[in-house]
């Protein structure tokens, strides 16, 4: 992989058209919406399936946590989700039909992971790993670099990290990850917001 290489992007937390149009506009394959009520960056359904009317080419992908899987698939259904992100792996099977992608903490090692997605992996399309929460992800992912290269060639990941993106490159070669996940935020104004740093993101991986 190289900084020029196109990887799949999903945009997470998205809670306003603002947000929607241009993840849309850049092409990215899902925009994710967090449909876990009383967590943080939850958008009223209703609200989403407005937003969705104003925009096209993404999967529309509802993000939950701990809502019961009969739940979520009853809120694919109604909502018409074309996939569900979910952190619970207990409940895969009651999900079977859909298209599910596994959301977990990112882990403290490679083998670690494995044991998680190869349980998981006749149930979902595909996992994200959540570094968000850690400062010092990039290195341990690097000191690593190896083992995660060789699980993401076997297993389709996207990672959630804060990591500057002038580094986004070499960290990406080095791990080989199926695609990233942006997130979403809240507008300056109602249909003002400023896309620097994403922008820049886009900008470095030549994804515009």
């Amino acid at each position: 992989m190289t900084p020029h290489t196109p990887i799949s992007i999903a945009a997470s937390r998205i809670t306003n058209l603002t947000d929607a149009r241009y993840f849309a506009a850049k092409e990215v394959d899902i925009l994710g919406f967090n449909l876990e009520e009383g967590t943080e960056g939850y958008l009223d359904p209703m609200y989403m399936k407005a937003i969705r009317e104003w925009v096209a080419g993404p999967k529309i992908m509802g993000e939950f946590d701990r809502t019961p899987a009969r739940t979520v698939r009853e809120a694919a259904s109604f909502y018409g989700l074309d996939a569900v992100q979910v952190t619970q792996a207990t409940e895969l099977h009651e999900l079977a039909g859909l298209d599910v992608v596994l959301a977990l903490a990112g882990p403290a090692s490679a083998a670690e992971a494995e044991t998680m997605m190869q349980a998981a992996a006749t149930a979902v399309s595909g996992f994200v790993l959540d570094f968000s929460g850690s400062a010092s992800a990039e290195q341990a992912l690097l000191e690593q670099a190896a083992a995660w290269q060789a699980l993401f060639a076997r297993y389709p990941v996207r990672l959630l990290l804060d990591v500057p993106a002038e580094r986004l490159p070499a960290l990406l070669d080095a791990l080989r990850p199926a695609g990233l996940v942006l997130r979403g935020g809240e507008e300056e104004k109602v249909g003002i917001k400023s896309f620097e740093q994403i922008d820049a993101i886009f900008d470095i991986l030549s994804l515009d």
